[in-house]
Formats: C-alpha cells, structure tokens, sequence
C-alpha cells in the first residue's frame, strides 16, 4: 500500500490492510498495533468483527482503502483511536468523544458497579458525578438502574465542550429526562446537604506523569492534569464533601494507583466518621478510594 490509492492499482484486500496497519501502527510505537488497525479498518467498513474475517480475501473499494489511509495516517501522528471512530463503549454502551472531551476508561466502570450496587437500595437518592465530562458515568448509573429507579443524578463539568459531548450521549442513549447536566466548578455550585452520593473522576495526573506519557497529548489537559502533585481538584472537592455530603452518604474517587495513601488520609480528615476503602482494578492497582 502506498499513501495514495487510485482505481487503477493492484486490489488491496483487509488482510493487506491490516498488515500494512499494523507495522505502521507497531513502528508508531503503539501497544496495540494489530487492535488499532483492525478497529479503524471495521470502521471504515462498517462491518463487524466477524464479518471482517469473512472478507479478509475480498476487494476493498478504493475509496475505503483511502479514508483507512488516511486515519491510519492519524493515527501513527499520535491522534487516539477513539477520536478516529468517533465513539469509545464504555460499559457495553456506546459513548461519542472528540476533540475536547477525555475519553472513558474502562478502569472507571469499577467506580461506576460500586455507585450502582451502593444506589440500587436507595430509590430517592441524590447523585452528583463531578468531572462528568462525556457523561460515561451518569449516563451509565442511569441506564443501569433504570426507569424504575426514583433518585436524581446530576452531572457536572467546568469545560462547556465536555458538556456538550456528554449532552449528545444524553440524547443518543435517551436519558434526557434522568440525568441533568450542569455548568459547575466541582461542588462550589451545589447546595448544602443536597447530595447522597458523590463520584468523580477528575483529573489526577502530575505534569511530569502527562509528559512521559505522549499518546495523551491530544486529549485535553485540563481534564487530566490537576498541579504538581495530581491532587489539586481532588483536595478541594474532599474538603467540600462536609457541606454538601448527607448524613449516610458516600462518595468514590478515582485516583491514580500511587495517590492511595493521600486521598485515604485526605477523606479520613474530611469524613471521620466514614468508613474508608480501596478498590483495585484488574491488575491490582490501587483504582478508586471510597468513603462511606
């Protein structure tokens, strides 16, 4: 394959597609070279995995093998796969991204079956996801607990583009009616006593931990790094959970594997009376700190 494609070359089929994806994508340095072209060459396809393999000897039309090219192209510049698709699956379900908005992880679905299993008894309740940014996990508490479910939940980010994106999915996944979104500066704009439970996912990252790490560049900082020590949102919003936290309440926090110990301390300070603990994610990482 060569970075032009015109009708009257040699048919390219998905199986050359992919090996010529996957060592551009290897020499890129991904960690995933096959998985990267693989999704971008369904993508432009349309077609599933399954399909895909059906296929693998058949022509591709050459305006497809173009638009592969060209995000394939993107891709080896640095740009993230999810950006290149348009949409992220966060807890089986669908989430559109781009420019402007963090993409969800999915070691924050462990944050989002904790908030869930801790609501499913409390019909009623109030939820606040600070940090919303795509709306993965408002959106996602919503649809897991359903129409019956009789509580509210509220989500919240600073950055108008992350609302607008959480806005569509609000939309896409029709839960205009359960879920609010709302322009806001972590907890500063909530009442008192007004929410039950609280999650976020704000950003942790240190600027030194954001530089070692080039394939976030393109992602927007603003939702990753948070001061020299990664703790800068973090804090204040744990220093807030007092005012704006029930009697019986709780709330998560996502946090990267070496701030558990801090934000252990910093939510024992805040919350004395709360019970504090770690969750651990598949590779058994300190993930997320709840107190409940």
């Amino acid at each position: 394959m060569t970075d032009r494609v015109s009708r009257d070359q040699h048919p390219i089929t998905p199986a050359d597609a992919l090996r010529f994806g996957q060592s551009m994508c290897a020499q890129a340095g991904s960690d995933t070279p096959r998985l990267d072209a693989e999704v971008l060459l369904r993508h432009v396809l349309g077609i599933d995995r399954t399909r895909l393999f059906a296929e693998m000897n058949e022509t591709i039309d050459p305006d497809k093998a173009a638009d592969f090219l060209t995000l394939l192209g993107r891709r080896v510049a640095g740009e993230p796969i999810a950006y290149l698709t348009g949409e992220r699956e966060f807890h089986g379900r669908p989430f559109k991204v781009g420019e402007g908005v963090l993409i969800p992880r999915p070691e924050t679905e462990l944050l989002v079956e904790w908030a869930s299993d801790w609501l499913r008894d409390r019909p009623g309740a109030s939820v606040v996801d600070i940090g919303t940014g795509s709306g993965a996990i408002a959106l996602t508490l919503a649809a897991e607990l359903g129409p019956g479910w009789s509580g509210r939940i509220v989500g919240v980010d600073v950055s108008t583009e992350a609302l607008a994106w959480a806005r569509r999915n609000r939309s896409a996944l029709g839960l205009d009616r359960q879920v609010k979104l709302v322009p806001g500066d972590l907890l500063a704009w909530a009442p008192n006593t007004s929410a039950d439970l609280i999650v976020a996912n704000l950003p942790y990252l240190t600027p030194g931990q954001l530089a070692e790490n080039p394939w976030l560049a393109m992602e927007p900082a603003a939702a990753l790094v948070a001061g020299e020590d990664g703790l800068d949102l973090i804090r204040r919003t744990i220093t807030d959970l007092p005012r704006v936290l029930r009697p019986g309440g709780a709330a998560g926090f996502e946090i990267d594997p070496s701030q558990a110990e801090s934000v252990t301390d910093l939510l024992r300070a805040a919350l004395p009376d709360a019970q504090v603990r770690t969750i651990f994610d598949l590779a058994g990482h300190a993930r997320h700190i709840i107190a409940e």
